[in-house]
């Protein structure tokens, strides 16, 4: 799996790099959709700032929905460090007459939460861009590259696939639907293998394993598996080339544009850090075919899928979110 990614959210660059252009309208309908319901999803704060630094009329529109998101969300989150500094200080006054799990658990929560939400304010705020702002997690939107007609474009769709003819449950009941495994391309994602190719590139990818994995060595007798996020970066510090499926769902006015990316067995190092899976990277000449299916056998899609870069992942324990 790949339970997070770090997406290259240089907009401008992918554009001159890979012959794509922005679908400024694409981009529009999502940042006025995330506008409507401001905590219906998410897109990197790195793609968010690429808009807000261009001098382009046509990202006008996109500009100013990036500003109102902002504000409805800084009113929201001031509003809860009001409520959680207030509970933090009632469990203060508590604990000093008597102690109680439950004061503590409300010093603890609230303190959390304050910290999160103050962060989340500063990232608004045009702190120093981190490396979490170019994290696409899943249920989140990031720029994925596609071609019709010859022409390669830009556009944002949701990291979480749902197939056509899907009702819209399955995103709960079907939750690694972000990653599709490459034996499962002639399979579960038929009905957009071969059809809907898309290319996401990647600075990194972040994986889920067990400590005990990471470390190399069984579990102790009474020792519960521990859970920690390790972040994956190419040591020659290229860019990962990726496939993905896409998909366009409808029904009624309802429509939705989501991707997944595709994995594969993973090289050793990986292996060795505690994972199984891993996000292909394709050569750029693969990858260029891989976005123009239309002709090509099963055979050949896989002969491209087969033509990989191969740099060696370095990985450490991903930063905090």
């Amino acid at each position: 799996m790949c339970y997070a990614a770090l997406v290259a959210a240089d907009l401008r660059r992918l554009e001159r790099e890979l012959g794509a252009r922005l679908d400024m309208a694409a981009f529009q309908r999502v940042y006025e959709a995330r506008v409507g319901d401001p905590k219906a999803f998410k897109l990197p704060i790195a793609v968010d700032r690429q808009f807000l630094g261009m001098n382009d009329p046509a990202a006008a529109p996109i500009v100013a929905a990036i500003e109102t998101y902002r504000q409805q969300r800084t009113t929201e989150w001031q509003t809860e460090i009001f409520e959680q500094r207030r509970r933090h200080a009632d469990a203060q006054r508590k604990l000093a007459q008597k102690v109680t799990k439950a004061a503590q658990k409300d010093l603890q929560v609230s303190a959390d939460k304050i910290e999160q939400r103050l962060k989340w304010l500063n990232d608004f705020r045009g702190a120093e861009p981190t490396e979490e702002d170019a994290v696409m997690y899943p249920m989140h939107y990031g720029p994925l590259i596609v071609e019709a007609d010859g022409q390669r474009q830009i556009a944002p769709m949701r990291y979480h696939c749902r197939l056509p003819g899907h009702a819209p449950d399955m995103d709960k009941r079907l939750q690694g639907n972000y990653n599709a495994r490459i034996d499962s391309l002639e399979d579960w994602w038929r009905p957009v293998f071969g059809k809907y190719h898309g290319l996401l590139v990647l600075d990194g990818f972040r994986e889920n394993v067990k400590l005990h994995d990471m470390q190399g060595r069984e579990l102790k007798e009474g020792e519960r598996p521990e859970n920690v996020v390790l972040q994956f970066n190419p040591q020659d510090a290229t860019q990962m080339l990726v496939p993905c499926i896409w998909s366009r769902w409808q029904r009624g006015p309802e429509e939705l544009y989501s991707m997944a990316l595709i994995t594969d067995e993973p090289p050793s190092e990986v292996a060795q850090a505690g994972h199984n899976r891993c996000p292909i990277n394709l050569t750029r000449e693969a990858a260029l075919a891989w976005l123009a299916p239309r002709g090509r056998t099963a055979k050949d899609l896989f002969e491209i899928l087969s033509q990989r870069h191969r740099p060696y992942y370095e990985h450490r324990i991903a930063e905090a979110a």
